[in-house]
């Protein structure tokens, strides 16, 4: 039975874990916290909107990580102490052929030591806040411009501070016309500074993104997507790096 693993009940864990059961690709999730009765509490509050959402995805709450053996998809969401290397490995060894995804926005020192210390390959795991920095992005865009989102076309590249993001005006479009020649160099410059203004995305953003990169990260997925991905060995910050993800968790660097 396909299963997604979530470890952390706090906001973010919450939001996504109701995210992806109203989305239904999978059949269960397991929202999982050292404070047993939060997640339980949270996974019986997101069963009960399941009528209203029109959604039949299991949800339950547990204490134990062991809850995560054999995921098909495993996501570590808010803060976890006294440290998040040791629960990454434990996510790891515990399905070591699901992808992990780091959805918090605090999250890429945390990639590059798991990588740094052999807890997890490289190839299983990813950060998903640059996908929820390129939906900020482009909701700054579509309001200065006033257009829909669905017109805009942001790249995402890494920001000036480590473990930041900032648009890519070279990979930015409006309407299909590329950024640079329908913003002045000015507003580009504004909408910079507003972006770094709202930089860590809230829960709902960081979750809506984790859950897109979670699914894609199993069922495969035509779209790529904007992740922090280590390539030096976890010697340093993580990189943004645009994916495209296969069925059954293997994903390829396409930038």
């Amino acid at each position: 039975m396909p299963f997604v693993a979530i470890l952390g009940a706090g906001p973010l864990g919450g939001a996504l874990a109701h995210a992806l059961a109203s989305r239904g690709r999978f059949d269960e999730v397991r929202l999982i916290d050292s404070e047993k009765a939060l997640a339980a509490g949270k996974a019986l509050d997101i069963l009960q909107a399941g009528p209203v959402d029109a959604c039949s995805t299991r949800v339950s709450g547990s204490a134990s990580i062991e809850a995560a053996h054999g995921a098909w998809v495993t996501i570590l969401a808010d803060p976890i102490q006294p440290d998040p290397l040791t629960h990454l490995g434990e996510l790891h060894r515990r399905s070591p052929g699901a992808m992990v995804v780091c959805a918090d926005a605090g999250h890429a020192p945390v990639l590059s030591r798991a990588v740094a210390k052999g807890l997890i390959p490289p190839d299983r795991l990813v950060g998903a806040a640059p996908a929820a920095a390129a939906s900020a992005a482009r909701a700054l865009l579509a309001l200065h411009t006033d257009r829909s989102p669905s017109q805009i076309h942001v790249g995402i590249s890494d920001g000036g501070a480590p473990g930041t993001c900032a648009i890519d005006w070279a990979h930015t479009a409006i309407e299909g016309v590329p950024a640079a020649s329908c913003l002045r160099r000015e507003q580009q410059q504004q909408l910079d500074a507003r972006l770094a203004a709202l930089w860590p995305p809230g829960p709902l953003t960081l979750a809506a993104a984790a859950t897109r990169v979670a699914e894609a990260a199993w069922f495969g997925a035509r779209q790529s997507f904007p992740c922090w991905w280590v390539t030096d060995g976890g010697a340093g910050t993580p990189s943004v790096r645009l994916l495209r993800f296969a069925p059954g968790g293997r994903a390829r660097v396409i930038s």
